[in-house]
């Protein structure tokens, strides 16, 4: 492969245990409720501690966290401002598991009171989906991310959201359940699953990406906080064939259960008969829009594997740089690994009669 060549995604399957899948989502359940009985000081002060203790103990992701803050901070900054907001960051990680545990059970009210629009108005996401083309929710993994997903789906908004996998399947599929279980639909980032994106978006429904990290390391070259790095184009890519405009948004923790969401004037893709100028241009638009949002919320970003490698990438990748699955040994365990069957949306089949809302 040529130095000046872009890789080509791959995308490994992986036969899944129905056993497996059923009993991870049956521990999400049971601990969601197990969580939800404990009163929210408590609730704060364990997710608190347990943050502190995965910054002692994860080495590898505490390396990863301080390297991402000090890019964007610059040269200038202390390592004791580093340390302080690496250590608020795995606090706001853990804080967000224990609200990913509970929020699948709030009600829509409650879930309205806990919302404060901090910037632009859930009207204009009803102005841009007046125009019958869908919406697509570009996001950061800033605050508690997930709430985006349970407020907007509680408030009526259908949601196609594209997720990757970072964690072992196990513990991925127990996660996907939560955030799937008010009625969002989860699709992994295979081409199944972004048919299935584009399916929606044309049935006028709303998608969500995340896009500040490029966990395949095949994406756009972009220059993201003065320093170069590949970001993914998935979502200006769909926005620039389907018309779709991209919307971007962010959270923000507030005091209390209070989260900020930050909703911004929407992006237009321009379509041309030069697809890689299109891209280039609606790329331009959306990493101003990015940085803005980690600048302001940098000691919530939450963001684990490294968004500037030390190192240009190998050829092919089987897991997400930084991910702890990431080693030789998996490598070649998930390389001998059969082909997964999926559905049309790229994730298993169920079986019939099994929960999906």
């Amino acid at each position: 492969m040529g130095s000046n060549q872009k890789k080509t995604p791959t995308f490994r399957r992986e036969e899944r245990s129905e056993f497996r899948t059923q009993l991870s989502e049956l521990i999400a359940r049971v601990l969601s409720w197990i969580v939800l009985l404990i009163p929210w000081p408590l609730r704060d002060a364990i997710a608190n501690a347990m943050g502190a203790i995965s910054y002692r103990s994860s080495t590898g992701y505490r390396s990863n966290v301080e390297a991402n803050v000090s890019t964007v901070l610059g040269a200038e900054v202390s390592d004791a401002e580093v340390e302080w907001i690496t250590q608020h960051i795995f606090r706001t990680n853990a804080r967000n598991f224990s609200d990913l545990l509970t929020l699948t059970w709030r009600s829509p009210a409650w879930l309205s009171r806990a919302t404060r629009i901090a910037s632009g108005s859930f009207e204009m996401i009803d102005t841009e989906r007046a125009r019958g083309k869908g919406v697509i929710f570009v996001s950061a993994h800033l605050g508690c991310f997930d709430f985006i997903g349970q407020s907007f789906q509680a408030r009526g908004y259908p949601l196609t959201v594209v997720t990757g996998r970072t964690t072992s399947r196990f513990v991925f599929d127990g996660v996907t359940w939560l955030r799937g279980r008010r009625g969002a639909r989860m699709v992994e980032p295979t081409p199944a699953g972004i048919r299935h994106v584009i399916k929606a978006l044309r049935n006028n429904e709303c998608a969500v990406i995340v896009a500040d990290r490029d966990f395949f390391e095949n994406g756009h070259q972009v220059d993201f906080f003065g320093h170069p790095t590949t970001l993914p184009p998935g979502a200006i890519r769909i926005a620039r064939d389907t018309g779709a405009p991209i919307i971007p948004l962010y959270t923000q923790r507030g005091k209390g259960n209070l989260h900020n969401i930050h909703i911004l004037p929407p992006i237009y893709v321009e379509k041309t008969k030069d697809v890689d100028a299109d891209i280039e241009r609606g790329m331009e638009q959306l990493l101003p829009v990015l940085e803005e949002g980690i600048a302001t919320s940098l000691d919530q970003w939450v963001m684990f594997q490294r968004v500037w490698p030390e190192m240009p990438p190998e050829s092919i990748r089987i897991f997400p740089t930084g991910s702890p699955l990431e080693s030789p040994l998996l490598e070649r365990e998930a390389q001998a690994l059969p082909e997964k069957r999926t559905g049309d949306d790229g994730t298993p089949p169920r079986r019939p009669g099994s929960e999906t809302s």
